[in-house]
């Protein structure tokens, strides 16, 4: 192997999938050098191929962006199809990238295989003081091998330095790709169908979004972004959303209530659909998640926890997986492995009170009261007005006949709702547990005139009357 770099040099020269420009020549404009790329990455695939332009590292976001811009200018002039970039976004968070401008090969295909694409552009501009080294990779998605390399000088000349300080200070925007997807284009392909669908969900239009995820999948049955885009939107257009990130790349909903029929159905398709796309994507954990959060909704917490089984194999670190995970198990009457989990969430995040709460409860689950009661007052300590968390741990004290810190946190929560009938309930057992019989007396009459078909507080309420002589 001692002259194996210059076989692999003269591979590269003769096979064309290097362009160079070098020398103590002026160089080229930038235009010029956006050209030159893509005409050489044009040279590697048949019109009508598909690529991903998923970074450009520079001076600066702006001239990033603008370079992106012009380079899927000029492949789609070159009858390229350019994935739309602003979709990019989601894609990072999806498969869980950082990205900058040099990303590893296996990286890129991953990215290029979820957004259907045939081949992934990453490129970088470097200043070099007399001159701007120009440079991209085009990573064939297929075989994760550079299909090819452009390395171009462009020149620093005033016009250039102008436009890169010009572009520095310019307010970042989210600008429309030029070349990118709209309403008033009918997509011909399954990435621009993909495309299409996430503007439509970004929007809230989940139908639309749907459908056209439906037409991806018929003309690319193995295009597993959307499968698992139709999966998301089919589960929010269902589902109680609280919030879509940005180019639909993620859906966050509120906890889950009694599911109907329809729900159910819904559900079912999503779980479906994220299936179908974890066999083409096996390793994908955010799609994982997903699945997971729709069988929750479902209410079926034992898949749910399966899923998030497998997350933790891909990605072990994520407190809040301990999280969820630990209230799944919680939910599955689990509790011995809810407090595990939990208690891994509060090592990694100790001021997290929902983990705290959560885990609270899981204590009273398995009657340690004590222990339920220093987690209620730990998640007090960071939310002091947590009433549940109050009236929790008065429930834990009443528990351990610690009657008169029962009294008082029910008498805290009280204070902000006194018709609050479980809680005037509480106090009043709490007060009957300690003698108290007019004070109990007294909150159990207010609950049934509250709700006078509580038969539990009318006898009890009956024996604190006989007890007291009336």
């Amino acid at each position: 192997m001692k002259y194996g770099w210059l076989l692999v040099l003269l591979a590269l020269l003769l096979g064309g999938c290097v362009s160079t420009n070098t020398g103590s020549g002026t160089g080229l404009s930038l235009q010029d050098a956006i050209e030159q790329s893509a005409e050489n990455t044009a040279k590697q695939l048949p019109k009508g191929s598909r690529v991903a332009i998923i970074a450009f590292e520079s001076a600066n976001d702006n001239l990033s962006d603008y370079i992106m811009d012009e380079l899927a200018g000029a492949l789609f002039d070159r009858g390229i199809e350019v994935a739309d970039r602003r979709n990019l976004e989601y894609v990072y968070r999806e498969l869980g990238f950082q990205v900058s401008g040099d990303v590893s090969d296996e990286t890129a295909k991953s990215i290029g295989k979820f957004l259907a694409a045939d081949m992934v552009i990453t490129g970088q501009l470097t200043d070099l003081d007399s001159m701007y080294r120009y440079r991209t990779n085009a990573i064939n998605v297929e075989t994760a091998v550079r299909a090819s390399i452009t390395r171009l000088d462009v020149r620093a000349d005033d016009a250039m330095r102008r436009m890169v300080t010009a572009l520095a200070n310019q307010q970042s925007t989210v600008r429309v790709a030029k070349y990118g997807v709209s309403e008033d284009r009918t997509p011909q392909t399954a990435g621009t169908f993909l495309d299409r669908g996430i503007m439509f969900a970004s929007r809230g239009e989940y139908k639309k979004a749907i459908a056209d995820f439906s037409d991806a999948i018929k003309l690319n049955p193995k295009m597993g972004a959307a499968y698992a885009l139709r999966g998301r939107a089919l589960f929010a257009s269902v589902s109680p959303v609280s919030d879509v990130g940005e180019n639909f790349s993620n859906v966050n909903t509120f906890l889950r209530k009694q599911p109907t029929v329809e729900q159910q159905r819904v559900y079912d398709q999503a779980i479906s659909d994220y299936t179908q796309s974890l066999r083409l994507d096996p390793d994908n954990a955010h799609t994982y998640g997903e699945r997971s959060i729709a069988y929750y909704h479902k209410g079926d917490f034992n898949n749910a926890i399966a899923d998030m089984d497998r997350i933790y194999r891909l990605n072990p670190d994520t407190f809040k997986n301990h999280v969820f995970r630990g209230y799944l198990y919680f939910l599955a009457e689990d509790y011995n492995r809810a407090v595990t989990d939990l208690s891994s969430g509060i090592r990694d995040q100790p001021d997290y009170l929902l983990a705290f709460y959560l885990r609270g409860q899981a204590y009273e689950k398995l009657d340690d009261f004590n222990r339920a009661i220093a987690d209620y007052t730990a998640t007090l300590r960071i939310q002091p007005s947590f009433f549940d968390a109050l009236w929790r741990r008065g429930n834990a004290y009443l528990n351990i006949d610690d009657y008169d810190r029962a009294i008082a946190d029910f008498t805290s929560v009280l204070r902000n709702q006194p018709e609050n009938t479980g809680i005037l309930s509480s106090r009043g057992t709490a007060y009957f547990h300690k003698g108290d019989l007019d004070r109990a007396i007294a909150d159990w009459e207010i609950v049934l005139r509250i709700n006078p078909n509580n038969n539990i507080i009318r006898n009890n309420l009956d024996a604190a009357r006989q007890m007291r002589g009336y």
